[in-house]
C-alpha cells in the first residue's frame, strides 16, 4: 500500500467528473427524446445564476443553461462544470397539465426585465424557502417568447 493516496484521490475525482458528465449527457438526450413536443423551442448557452434561500443558509451559483420550452413546462439543463452532479430542473406552469414532464416543480413567480428573466420556485425539500433562477443576456426575441409563454400561466411579480 503506498504511503501517499493523494494521486488516487485526484484520479478518482477526475473519473467522477467524467462519469457525471456522461450520465448528464445521456439523461439530457433521454429527456429530449421523451418530453420534447412538436412545437417546443430550444435555447442554448444562456448564462445565469441560481440563488437558493434556505433561511440561515444562502447559496449562489453562476452557470449556463440550455432550455427546452414546452407549452406546459420549461426544462432547464445546467451546463456549468461542478463536482456536484448536474440536475435537470423541470418547471411546470400548472398542475392540471403534467404531460411530457419529468419530476416537475411548480413555477410560482417570474419577473421579466431588460435582458433578464427571473424564475422563482419552491422545491419540496425546502419548506418555506425558495430557489430563484436568473437567466441573463437574452435577446429580445427570446424574452418575447418567454413573456408570451408565461403570460397568465404563473404569477408575475414586479
Amino acid at each position: 500500500m503506498p504511503d501517499n493516496i493523494f494521486p488516487y484521490f485526484i484520479i478518482a475525482l477526475f473519473l467522477f467528473a467524467i462519469g457525471k458528465n456522461i450520465y448528464y449527457f445521456i439523461e439530457k438526450k433521454r429527456i429530449l427524446k421523451n418530453c420534447k413536443q412538436t412545437n417546443s423551442i430550444e435555447f442554448k448557452n444562456i448564462s445565469g445564476t441560481i440563488f437558493t434561500d434556505q433561511g440561515n443558509k444562502k447559496n449562489f451559483e453562476w452557470c449556463s443553461f440550455d432550455l427546452l420550452i414546452n407549452e406546459n413546462s420549461i426544462f432547464l439543463f445546467s451546463t456549468s462544470f461542478s463536482f456536484i452532479p448536474n440536475k435537470v430542473t423541470n418547471l411546470l406552469f400548472s398542475n392540471s397539465n403534467r404531460k411530457n414532464t419529468k419530476k416537475p416543480i411548480l413555477l410560482r413567480e417570474y419577473k421579466i426585465d431588460n435582458n433578464i428573466v427571473e424564475l422563482v420556485y419552491y422545491p419540496e425539500y425546502l419548506i418555506n424557502r425558495h430557489k430563484k433562477i436568473t437567466l441573463k443576456n437574452l435577446n429580445q426575441e427570446q424574452i418575447l417568447i418567454l413573456e408570451n409563454l408565461l403570460d397568465g400561466k404563473s404569477r408575475r411579480f414586479y
